[in-house]
């Protein structure tokens, strides 16, 4: 029988479940145990691995530790999801995507292995991943949980490493409603006595786990931390048990929490890599120059760039993700620069939530239709905008429509209050599905 492409596999793993989601790890785990690479464990040498959660910073987090580690020579293996452009670009070693050879011989083992297990789509990537990222001769594998923690299929391997970057209200219907209620799902990647990694104001559920399970605890803003001294900024991270002081700090346009746990977790996985290292400023500083030059697709992208117009794409799709974006929209909006968003919206998601953080800087919001059965309807998603105190809303049922009219920024002189200097900032976002429609319209975009 001829070898199935990786479209016609794809095309097979998300019919061969009957649901999307299906919480629970026994049948991922008697899959896995299957596996001719989950034996590697028992070998002399495995690769330190990393579980990243949380409900925003997973994907930028373990793209800049991805960077610094290989800037330190490490070889390092990354499977994180959702994609934007191609499947393969969930599963990377050394920083390159795997090729679909790669990936259909693993979905290949996977579909023997499982025999009659049902597998969702997540899943059998999940598993494929692993296959892959275990096959190769790698030190550090880092591996971002899909939702929650404790039953996400991510979670049956062992870390050596578990890091939490936050917790916010989002995936409520599978994770609950409160943000305790999600943070002890995501601190389900904790285990007894284990290193773990937290960002900035985790909720007391988060805390009392690690607490309970005796974690070797390091949190942000607690024990690590960046300081302003003297208009240089200076970063303080945990090392072999004790505070070390390192000059310089990323300039990326991402949350200083995402920056600092990255930071802090290079340091940390180059000291479980030789428990004897003492890490040295000049490998602070390679991992520095690393950060500030990695790509991270999505995340506050910056894909047009003149004197009169910047265009910025970000797959934040819940409050929490949009309290930091108002923050970053708000230098511009208190420049007298028109700001403006083009966004649509997954049906399960907070969009009232969303927009009204964003609000008070928006000068004119573009809604539209995102082509995808779990979209929220364009009517819905405009009777939800006009109750957030948008001032401007505009609904385009096509997205390259709605991108034409927002990248058209000469028309742009009504619609706001303020006063406007001939600029402006146009944000596209809403979730992957919104990034990669922005992308393909920019590939053709003249």
């Amino acid at each position: 029988m001829p070898t199935k492409s990786l479209s016609q596999w794809l095309d097979l793993i998300s019919k061969a479940h009957p649901s999307e989601i299906e919480m629970g790890l026994e049948r991922v785990k008697s899959v896995f145990k299957q596996l001719p690479t989950s034996n590697s464990q028992e070998k002399k040498y495995y690769p330190k691995i990393v579980l990243v959660a949380g409900t925003n910073g997973k994907g930028s987090t373990i793209a800049m530790v991805e960077a610094s580690l290989l800037a330190l020579g490490l070889k390092v293996g990354a499977y994180t999801s959702p994609h934007i452009l191609l499947y393969n670009e969930r599963v990377r070693i050394n920083g390159v995507d795997v090729s679909d050879a790669e990936l259909i011989t693993s979905f290949e083992r996977v579909e023997i292995a499982r025999e009659a297990t049902p597998l969702t789509y997540f899943e059998y990537g999940t598993l494929a991943a692993l296959d892959i990222l275990l096959s190769n001769d790698l030190d550090v594998l880092l591996l971002e949980i899909g939702l929650g923690g404790r039953l996400d299929a991510v979670n049956i391997v062992e870390p050596d490493l578990s890091i939490i970057t936050s917790v916010g209200l989002d995936h409520t219907d599978w994770l609950g409603d409160t943000v305790d209620k999600i943070g002890l799902e995501k601190a389900g990647i904790l285990r007894p006595n284990g290193l773990f990694i937290g960002g900035e104001c985790l909720p007391d559920s988060v805390q009392n786990k690690s607490q309970e399970l005796l974690c070797q605890s390091i949190i942000c803003r607690h024990d690590f931390n960046v300081n302003n001294l003297e208009e240089q900024q200076n970063t303080q991270l945990i090392h072999l048990g004790q505070s070390q002081v390192f000059k310089g700090f990323p300039r990326l346009l991402l949350p200083e929490n995402n920056l600092l746990i990255a930071l802090q977790a290079t340091v940390s996985i180059s000291e479980l890599m030789n428990p004897d290292n003492k890490f040295l400023q000049e490998s602070y500083e390679l991992v520095i120059g690393a950060i500030e030059s990695v790509n991270i697709p999505g995340r506050l992208e910056h894909v047009v760039k003149t004197d009169k117009h910047n265009v910025f794409l970000d797959v934040g799709h819940n409050p929490h993700a949009a309290i930091y974006l108002k923050d970053f929209l708000m230098q511009y909006a208190s420049s007298d620069v028109f700001v403006q968003v083009v966004y649509s919206s997954l049906a399960d998601k907070d969009v009232l939530g969303v927009l009204r953080n964003l609000s008070p800087v928006v000068d004119r919001c573009l809604l539209t239709q995102l082509n995808c059965h779990r979209a929220i309807p364009l009517q819905e998603l405009s009777a939800l905008a006009n109750k957030s105190g948008l001032k401007c809303i505009e609904t385009y049922p096509d997205a390259n429509d709605a991108f034409m009219h927002a990248l058209n920024y000469p028309q742009l002189l009504g619609g706001s209050d303020r006063k406007y200097q001939g600029k402006v900032v146009t944000l596209i976002f809403g979730s992957f599905f919104m990034v990669e429609a922005a992308k393909h319209f920019l590939e053709t975009y003249d």
